[in-house]
Protein backbone atom coordinates (compact mmCIF):
# COMPACT_ATOMS: atom_id res chain seq x y z
CA UNK A 1 0.00 0.00 0.00
CA UNK A 2 1.22 3.34 -1.33
CA UNK A 3 0.68 6.17 1.24
CA UNK A 4 1.07 10.07 0.68
CA UNK A 5 1.29 12.44 3.66
CA UNK A 6 0.73 16.03 3.34
CA UNK A 7 2.28 18.60 6.19
CA UNK A 8 4.92 15.72 7.11
CA UNK A 9 7.24 17.99 8.40
CA UNK A 10 3.89 19.59 10.78
CA UNK A 11 3.89 19.00 15.05
CA UNK A 12 1.33 15.87 13.46
CA UNK A 13 3.12 15.26 10.51
CA UNK A 14 6.31 14.29 11.83
CA UNK A 15 5.08 12.43 14.57
CA UNK A 16 2.61 10.35 12.15
CA UNK A 17 6.21 9.79 10.09
CA UNK A 18 8.23 8.33 12.64
CA UNK A 19 5.41 6.42 13.98
CA UNK A 20 5.00 4.93 10.75
CA UNK A 21 8.80 4.42 10.34
CA UNK A 22 8.78 2.23 13.28
CA UNK A 23 5.88 0.13 11.54
CA UNK A 24 8.14 -0.13 8.90
CA UNK A 25 5.54 1.36 6.99
CA UNK A 26 6.93 3.20 3.64
CA UNK A 27 5.52 7.12 2.60
CA UNK A 28 5.75 9.64 0.83
CA UNK A 29 5.46 12.66 3.08
CA UNK A 30 5.40 16.52 1.59
CA UNK A 31 6.93 19.99 3.40
CA UNK A 32 6.97 23.37 1.78
CA UNK A 33 9.12 25.71 2.81
CA UNK A 34 11.99 23.83 4.48
CA UNK A 35 14.29 20.99 5.65
CA UNK A 36 14.52 21.33 9.34
CA UNK A 37 12.19 18.69 10.46
CA UNK A 38 12.60 16.64 8.00
CA UNK A 39 15.11 13.09 8.51
CA UNK A 40 16.48 10.64 5.79
CA UNK A 41 15.28 7.20 6.05
CA UNK A 42 14.30 4.17 3.71
CA UNK A 43 10.96 4.34 4.59
CA UNK A 44 10.91 7.93 3.77
CA UNK A 45 10.28 9.63 0.93
CA UNK A 46 10.35 13.60 0.60
CA UNK A 47 9.20 16.34 -1.56
CA UNK A 48 8.51 19.46 -1.46
CA UNK A 49 4.77 20.82 -2.25
CA UNK A 50 3.34 23.81 -2.22
CA UNK A 51 -0.47 23.25 -2.94
CA UNK A 52 -1.20 27.02 -3.59
CA UNK A 53 1.06 26.54 -6.63
CA UNK A 54 -1.56 24.82 -9.02
CA UNK A 55 -0.92 21.89 -10.66
CA UNK A 56 -2.97 20.15 -13.63
CA UNK A 57 -1.95 16.57 -11.30
CA UNK A 58 -1.29 16.42 -8.37
CA UNK A 59 -2.24 12.66 -8.04
CA UNK A 60 0.39 11.79 -10.28
CA UNK A 61 3.01 14.47 -8.37
CA UNK A 62 2.98 12.28 -5.38
CA UNK A 63 3.35 8.84 -7.64
CA UNK A 64 -0.07 7.31 -7.62
CA UNK A 65 -0.94 6.65 -3.80
CA UNK A 66 -3.34 4.49 -2.64
CA UNK A 67 -4.15 6.57 0.27
CA UNK A 68 -3.54 10.97 1.01
CA UNK A 69 -3.57 11.42 4.53
CA UNK A 70 -3.83 15.18 4.39
CA UNK A 71 -2.27 17.23 7.55
CA UNK A 72 -1.54 20.64 6.21
CA UNK A 73 -3.09 23.96 6.78
CA UNK A 74 -1.45 27.75 7.32
CA UNK A 75 -1.83 30.19 10.37
CA UNK A 76 -2.05 27.19 12.95
CA UNK A 77 -2.09 28.46 16.11
CA UNK A 78 -3.60 31.98 14.79
CA UNK A 79 -7.12 30.71 14.93
CA UNK A 80 -9.06 33.70 14.42
CA UNK A 81 -6.71 35.06 11.29
CA UNK A 82 -9.45 35.62 7.86
CA UNK A 83 -6.65 33.72 5.92
CA UNK A 84 -8.06 30.21 6.70
CA UNK A 85 -10.56 31.15 4.41
CA UNK A 86 -8.03 31.67 2.06
CA UNK A 87 -6.74 28.34 3.05
CA UNK A 88 -9.94 26.27 2.59
CA UNK A 89 -10.17 27.74 -1.38
CA UNK A 90 -6.54 26.24 -1.79
CA UNK A 91 -6.87 22.97 -0.26
CA UNK A 92 -10.73 22.76 -1.27
CA UNK A 93 -9.22 23.23 -4.66
CA UNK A 94 -6.25 20.43 -4.17
CA UNK A 95 -8.55 18.01 -2.95
CA UNK A 96 -10.76 18.43 -5.53
CA UNK A 97 -7.81 18.49 -8.32
CA UNK A 98 -6.90 14.48 -6.40
CA UNK A 99 -10.37 13.50 -6.08
CA UNK A 100 -10.70 13.84 -10.24
CA UNK A 101 -7.38 12.43 -11.34
CA UNK A 102 -8.13 9.12 -9.22
CA UNK A 103 -7.59 8.96 -5.41
CA UNK A 104 -9.74 6.50 -3.75
CA UNK A 105 -9.01 6.99 -0.09
CA UNK A 106 -8.89 10.64 1.56
CA UNK A 107 -8.02 11.18 5.44
CA UNK A 108 -8.20 14.87 6.51
CA UNK A 109 -7.61 16.27 9.66
CA UNK A 110 -10.32 18.70 11.16
CA UNK A 111 -10.94 19.80 14.32
CA UNK A 112 -13.28 19.71 17.57
CA UNK A 113 -13.32 23.39 17.19
CA UNK A 114 -16.28 22.64 14.30
CA UNK A 115 -18.58 22.16 17.28
CA UNK A 116 -18.42 25.47 18.25
CA UNK A 117 -20.27 26.80 21.23
CA UNK A 118 -20.97 23.31 22.89
CA UNK A 119 -21.48 21.87 26.45
CA UNK A 120 -21.01 18.29 27.42
CA UNK A 121 -20.30 15.20 25.50
CA UNK A 122 -20.28 15.54 21.72
CA UNK A 123 -20.95 12.66 19.20
CA UNK A 124 -20.17 13.05 15.74
CA UNK A 125 -23.97 13.41 14.58
CA UNK A 126 -24.36 16.83 16.75
CA UNK A 127 -24.90 19.33 14.47
CA UNK A 128 -21.76 22.11 14.12
CA UNK A 129 -22.06 25.49 14.35
CA UNK A 130 -18.73 26.83 13.95
CA UNK A 131 -17.68 30.47 15.29
CA UNK A 132 -14.43 31.26 14.48
CA UNK A 133 -12.61 31.88 10.74
CA UNK A 134 -10.16 28.31 11.17
CA UNK A 135 -13.57 25.84 12.25
CA UNK A 136 -15.74 27.64 9.55
CA UNK A 137 -12.89 26.88 7.04
CA UNK A 138 -12.08 23.56 7.97
CA UNK A 139 -16.07 22.94 8.06
CA UNK A 140 -16.46 24.35 4.60
CA UNK A 141 -13.35 21.96 3.41
CA UNK A 142 -15.78 19.00 5.05
CA UNK A 143 -18.63 19.84 3.11
CA UNK A 144 -17.11 20.61 -0.21
CA UNK A 145 -15.68 16.86 -0.06
CA UNK A 146 -19.16 15.71 1.09
CA UNK A 147 -19.64 17.09 -2.24
CA UNK A 148 -17.26 15.37 -4.35
CA UNK A 149 -18.38 12.43 -2.61
CA UNK A 150 -21.53 12.22 -4.27
CA UNK A 151 -19.92 12.73 -7.69
CA UNK A 152 -16.80 10.51 -7.65
CA UNK A 153 -16.28 7.05 -5.99
CA UNK A 154 -13.79 7.67 -3.06
CA UNK A 155 -13.28 6.57 0.76
CA UNK A 156 -13.14 9.01 3.47
CA UNK A 157 -12.42 9.87 6.77
CA UNK A 158 -12.47 13.04 8.40
CA UNK A 159 -10.47 12.91 11.79
CA UNK A 160 -11.78 15.31 14.30
CA UNK A 161 -9.20 15.61 17.32
CA UNK A 162 -10.27 16.92 20.46
CA UNK A 163 -6.97 18.60 22.52
CA UNK A 164 -3.47 17.41 20.98
CA UNK A 165 -0.44 17.07 23.70
CA UNK A 166 3.08 16.27 23.09
CA UNK A 167 6.45 17.96 22.47
CA UNK A 168 5.81 20.50 20.08
CA UNK A 169 9.20 21.63 18.15
CA UNK A 170 7.34 23.71 15.86
CA UNK A 171 5.66 25.95 18.94
CA UNK A 172 5.85 26.26 22.46
CA UNK A 173 2.22 24.93 24.09
CA UNK A 174 1.08 23.69 27.60
CA UNK A 175 2.57 20.85 27.41
CA UNK A 176 5.97 22.31 26.67
CA UNK A 177 5.79 24.77 29.21
CA UNK A 178 5.17 21.90 31.64
CA UNK A 179 7.97 19.98 30.88
CA UNK A 180 9.85 23.02 30.82
CA UNK A 181 9.71 23.45 34.81
CA UNK A 182 9.78 19.83 35.08
CA UNK A 183 13.18 20.08 34.43
CA UNK A 184 14.13 22.94 36.45
CA UNK A 185 13.57 26.41 34.73
CA UNK A 186 12.33 28.99 36.84
CA UNK A 187 8.67 29.75 35.29
CA UNK A 188 5.34 31.23 36.95
CA UNK A 189 2.14 30.97 35.25
CA UNK A 190 -1.57 31.69 34.77
CA UNK A 191 -3.99 29.41 33.35
CA UNK A 192 -7.52 28.61 33.50
CA UNK A 193 -7.44 25.64 35.63
CA UNK A 194 -11.13 24.77 35.95
CA UNK A 195 -11.63 24.33 32.43
CA UNK A 196 -12.57 21.21 31.55
CA UNK A 197 -10.90 19.46 28.27
CA UNK A 198 -10.60 16.33 26.61
CA UNK A 199 -6.62 15.68 26.27
CA UNK A 200 -5.30 13.19 23.71
CA UNK A 201 -1.65 12.26 23.38
CA UNK A 202 -0.10 12.81 20.14
CA UNK A 203 1.08 9.12 20.22
CA UNK A 204 -2.26 7.80 20.51
CA UNK A 205 -3.73 10.35 17.79
CA UNK A 206 -0.87 8.76 15.62
CA UNK A 207 -2.16 5.24 16.36
CA UNK A 208 -5.75 6.08 15.51
CA UNK A 209 -4.51 7.50 12.17
CA UNK A 210 -2.35 4.37 11.58
CA UNK A 211 -5.60 2.28 12.29
CA UNK A 212 -7.31 3.66 9.99
CA UNK A 213 -5.05 3.45 7.26
CA UNK A 214 -5.17 -0.48 7.75
CA UNK A 215 -8.92 -0.57 7.72
CA UNK A 216 -8.58 1.01 4.50
CA UNK A 217 -12.36 1.75 4.67
CA UNK A 218 -14.98 4.38 3.95
CA UNK A 219 -15.49 6.04 8.02
CA UNK A 220 -16.62 9.38 7.50
CA UNK A 221 -16.11 11.96 10.44
CA UNK A 222 -14.32 10.31 13.70
CA UNK A 223 -13.83 11.81 16.89
CA UNK A 224 -10.34 11.20 18.57
CA UNK A 225 -10.71 11.98 21.95
CA UNK A 226 -10.68 10.12 25.34
CA UNK A 227 -14.08 10.63 25.72
CA UNK A 228 -13.50 12.16 29.36
CA UNK A 229 -13.22 15.39 30.89
CA UNK A 230 -10.48 16.13 32.67
CA UNK A 231 -9.09 19.77 34.12
CA UNK A 232 -6.59 21.91 33.47
CA UNK A 233 -5.36 21.72 36.55
CA UNK A 234 -5.53 17.92 36.58
CA UNK A 235 -3.70 17.73 33.49
CA UNK A 236 -1.24 19.87 34.64
CA UNK A 237 -0.62 17.78 37.74
CA UNK A 238 -0.95 14.39 35.89
CA UNK A 239 1.77 15.71 33.26
CA UNK A 240 4.57 16.59 36.05
CA UNK A 241 6.89 14.43 37.23
CA UNK A 242 7.93 16.60 39.90
CA UNK A 243 4.41 17.00 41.72
CA UNK A 244 5.74 20.19 43.55
CA UNK A 245 5.73 22.27 41.26
CA UNK A 246 2.22 22.06 40.62
CA UNK A 247 2.86 25.48 42.78
CA UNK A 248 4.39 27.23 40.01
CA UNK A 249 0.81 27.52 38.25
CA UNK A 250 -1.44 30.54 39.06
CA UNK A 251 -4.78 28.14 38.30
CA UNK A 252 -7.15 31.41 38.37
CA UNK A 253 -6.15 32.70 35.05
CA UNK A 254 -8.24 33.75 32.49
CA UNK A 255 -9.01 31.51 28.85
CA UNK A 256 -6.95 33.34 25.87
CA UNK A 257 -9.15 31.22 23.49
CA UNK A 258 -12.26 32.90 24.92
CA UNK A 259 -14.40 31.64 21.87
CA UNK A 260 -13.70 28.31 23.72
CA UNK A 261 -16.82 26.32 25.65
CA UNK A 262 -15.78 25.86 29.63
CA UNK A 263 -15.99 22.05 29.38
CA UNK A 264 -16.85 19.85 26.44
CA UNK A 265 -15.34 16.53 25.73
CA UNK A 266 -15.84 13.75 22.36
CA UNK A 267 -17.74 10.77 22.85
CA UNK A 268 -15.99 7.87 22.02
CA UNK A 269 -18.82 5.45 21.23
CA UNK A 270 -17.82 5.31 17.13
CA UNK A 271 -13.80 5.55 17.84
CA UNK A 272 -14.67 1.72 19.87
CA UNK A 273 -16.78 0.33 17.17
CA UNK A 274 -14.18 1.65 14.48
CA UNK A 275 -11.42 0.27 16.71
CA UNK A 276 -13.22 -2.72 17.78
CA UNK A 277 -12.53 -2.08 21.25
CA UNK A 278 -14.33 -1.43 24.83
CA UNK A 279 -11.05 0.50 26.13
CA UNK A 280 -9.44 3.95 24.90
CA UNK A 281 -6.10 3.55 26.17
CA UNK A 282 -2.62 5.64 25.83
CA UNK A 283 -5.31 8.57 25.07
Amino acid sequence: MKIAIIGGSSFVGRSLVLFLKKKKIKVLATYKNQKKNIFKSKYIKWKRLDISKEKSNYFKFLEYPDIIINLAWADIPNYLSKNHIKTYLIQNKFIENLIKNGLQNLIVLGTCYEYGNVKGKVAESVICKPTIPYSIAKFKLLKSILINKKKYKFKFTWLRPFFVYGLNKKRRTLFSIIKEIDNGKKIKISVPGKLNRDFVSIDYLCFVISQVISLNKDIGILNVCSGKRKSIRNFIYESLNNKNKIKNFDMNGKNSNSFEPSSFWGSTQKLKRILNTKKISNA
